[in-house]
């Protein structure tokens, strides 16, 4: 995420001087939602499962819920994607059942919508090898052969699953029109997304999955102007933003700023998507 509020901080600061960023990193998307709940930043990149879970007062924010949380756009998204060597003859994610699988990092996000999608299709510890490891070593396990499969869920294409693909013939692996589904009805803060043909190499078709939206956000006491603004900057910055970093790509598709996200969109930005016909009126 650094790397993309670096990038939005130089539109905002190029287009108004007067606007002042600073840069802070933090521990992700919950630190986050608690510095900007606090007072202590002005605007935070959040995931929109975390966010949802804020406004909710769900799973970690059961006792600290932030029901200001407010939205001025979705930036990128995450994908999630499944690469098993081609040797495997598999073709669907519910090929994986007792297979050996690299899940992502313990506790993080590209983990969660790894098992959430598995426990759609009945897989679990119990009966398959799941392993919390990065998409680094997870990929360098496939090559060694101590891994069946390995998932990712970020922008695409996503480096270490194409760099994977370069160095072994991979499958991308599916899910069923009914997975998909099952998945998406149970989980509100994702969404349909496609991975296109050629994403990586030995890909022929496009691959229907899912994925999830990453939200600049705002408390909802920010002023009314100043999110219109910002928002505008954001809007009218699109070309330099693609330009400046590949995971920002999506912002140029048609309403991705303000549509099915799972919070509230701050009024301010709400206004200004109206007024450029983004939004129904």
């Amino acid at each position: 995420m650094s790397l993309v509020g670096r990038a939005i901080a130089q539109v905002i600061s190029n287009s108004d001087s007067s606007i002042n960023i600073n840069i802070s990193t933090s521990t992700g998307s919950s630190e986050n939602v608690r510095s900007l709940m606090e007072g202590e930043v002005d605007l935070a990149l959040v995931s929109g499962d975390i966010a949802l879970a804020a406004v909710n007062a769900e799973d970690e924010f059961s006792e600290e819920p932030s029901k200001e949380l407010r939205a001025i756009a979705a930036v990128y998204s995450s994908v999630s994607g499944w690469l098993a060597p081609s040797s495997l003859g598999l073709s669907y994610v519910h090929d994986l059942k007792g297979k050996r699988l690299g899940i992502g990092p313990r506790d993080s996000t590209t983990e969660l919508s790894a098992r959430v999608a598995l426990e759609t299709m009945g897989i679990y510890d119990t009966n398959t090898m799941l392993k919390s490891c990065g998409l680094g070593s997870g990929a360098q396990e496939i090559r060694n052969q101590s891994l069946d499969a390995v998932h990712a869920f970020a922008g695409l294409p996503v480096q270490g699953l194409y760099e994977l693909a370069e160095a072994v013939p991979c499958t991308v692996l599916k899910y069923t029109e009914e997975e998909l589904a099952s998945i998406l009805a149970e989980n509100p803060f994702y969404y349909p997304e496609i991975i296109p043909a050629g994403s990586y190499r030995g890909q022929t078709e496009a691959v229907e999955t899912f994925g999830i939206k990453c939200l600049l956000c705002v408390s909802a006491e920010m002023d009314d102007e100043l999110v219109y603004e910002l928002t505008d900057i954001l809007y009218q910055g699109i070309p330099e933003l693609k330009e400046m970093h590949g995971a920002l790509s999506p912002i140029g598709e048609s309403s991705f700023l303000c549509s099915g996200l799972p919070i509230r969109l701050h009024p301010g930005a709400e206004r200004f998507y109206r007024e450029q016909h983004l939004l129904p009126e």
